[in-house]
């Protein structure tokens, strides 16, 4: 059994605790307990009964909180105005996490991705990106998988050092075939074709399998480098496609605000002649192709895996991939489409008359969250509402509520509860607060 290893973020409670009851343990790898599940053996040839049950409480206590969830506020502070506001609030929010070593005694990133990489199917298993095989976790890898860095470490950041922040930031690497890793080499994701040669994925988990026909479940690729192509299979290009963006946000230059040390400017561009292969670390890199990953990320929406991946790396981080958490910025952030400000904001109540524009503009942003959570367009009674024709009526608000409730869900959240929770035809009167509250229900998904 893989040993369990705790994020930093529940350590200290756990220790002090460990220590009130006399028992002395060494976190992670090192002495005097190589994992927890070494405590337990140990613990239980020269203790008492109740002490090694309390000891599998915490365990079990562990397992429950090895990932963190987004908490409360956590982008309070980021601006969706604009496409160079929101990546600049949102660079914000995720720059100057807690780096972990790449291969060490203590958690390094070896811990970390298998955790996160985890087959939900099978706890003793990892699953990996490329092949989508299950395989046994090993604790530091082994010849069946190994880890693959999704922004290739060749451009950019080849050299392993303390000072390298990007090169083990756990939110782009991932558990791989070893095989599928080497073929993807450093080629970028780029749309491939029938002519290309086909990597097939394996069936595990209700996905992937499947051969010979072009797309199918396979990857594909052809040459390498920069002038190369590497088609992710469908069940994965979105998770790629996340990590890239957050890539291009999460790194812009300057310096660390922790260590002080620098950071790479990460760029996504369509323009593959800017791939370049370096020997050193330096100031500026490109990846590719933008065009293709946005196109990804539409296709493959996020799932619970994908968020579950997420949390655990918030867990021993300290940041989160927000283009999981909120799909919708890609669109924002490197297409400039980001949501308008709506008509009469804000609201008043008692002053502001509903409208129909207020209906039409809620029904346009609620499709596209649905759209970015996976879900299809919502077919809302009366298509088409017309200024001074149609009257807000309930079945209009009823129907707005329920697809936008029915996208907090897809999007992993509990769906918002609000004033009026039922409300009848012919009786409640549609008001600006109605429309308030799904206005701002509607930003916090966005």
């Amino acid at each position: 059994m893989t040993p369990l290893v705790e994020p930093p973020i529940a350590r200290r409670t756990r220790k002090a605790l460990l220590s009130e009851a006399g028992v002395m343990i060494s976190l992670g790898r090192g002495p005097p307990f190589s994992s927890w599940n070494d405590a337990v053996s140990r613990v239980s040839t020269g203790v008492g009964l109740s002490t090694v049950l309390w000891v599998l409480a915490l365990l079990i206590e562990l397992v429950a909180t090895s990932a963190a969830e987004l908490p409360d506020g956590y982008y309070a502070t980021v601006d969706t105005s604009t496409a160079p506001t929101l990546r600049t609030t949102l660079h914000a929010v995720i720059d100057d996490h807690t780096r972990y070593p790449y291969t060490s005694s203590a958690t390094d990133s070896w811990d970390i991705l298998t955790q996160a990489d985890q087959n939900p199917a099978d706890t003793t298993h990892i699953l990996d990106v490329y092949r989508n095989a299950s395989y046994p976790t090993v604790a530091g890898g082994n010849d069946n998988y190994n880890r693959e860095h999704t922004w290739p470490s060749s451009y950019g950041f080849p050299r392993n050092i303390a000072s390298n922040y990007p090169y083990t930031d756990s939110h782009h690497l991932f558990l791989a075939d070893s095989s599928y890793n080497s073929s993807r080499g450093n080629t970028a994701y780029r749309s491939c074709d029938a002519a290309c040669t086909e990597k097939p994925t394996l069936e595990n988990g209700g996905a992937g399998g499947g051969s010979g026909t072009f797309p199918g479940n396979s990857n594909w690729r052809s040459g390498s480098g920069s002038t190369g192509r590497w088609q992710t299979w469908v069940g994965r290009q979105g998770d790629v496609a996340r990590a890239l963006f957050y890539m291009d946000v999460r790194y812009e230059g300057g310096t660390h605000g922790g260590s002080g040390l620098a950071e790479p400017d990460l760029i996504l561009t369509d323009n593959l002649a800017l791939l370049t292969t370096t020997s050193g670390n330096v100031a500026i890199a490109h990846m590719g192709q933008l065009s293709t990953l946005l196109t990804w990320h539409a296709a493959d929406p996020v799932d619970a895996k994908e968020r579950a991946r997420n949390d655990v790396v918030f867990g021993f981080q300290g940041n989160r991939n927000p283009f999981i958490d909120h799909p919708i910025w890609a669109t924002c952030v490197f297409e400039g489409q980001c949501a308008p400000a709506f008509t009469d904001d804000p609201l008043t109540t008692g002053t502001t008359q509903v409208k129909a524009v207020h209906i039409t503009e809620l029904r346009t942003r609620i499709n596209a969250l649905r759209n970015g959570c996976g879900l299809s367009n919502y077919f809302f009674t009366d298509s088409t509402v017309t200024a001074g024709s149609t009257m807000a009526q309930a079945v209009h608000l009823t129907d707005l509520r329920t697809a936008l409730g029915q996208a907090y869900v897809a999007c992993g959240q509990s769906a918002p509860t609000y004033t009026d929770a039922t409300l009848a035809t012919g009786v409640t009167v549609i008001t600006a607060v109605h429309i308030a509250e799904l206005r701002a229900a509607v930003i916090a998904l966005e």
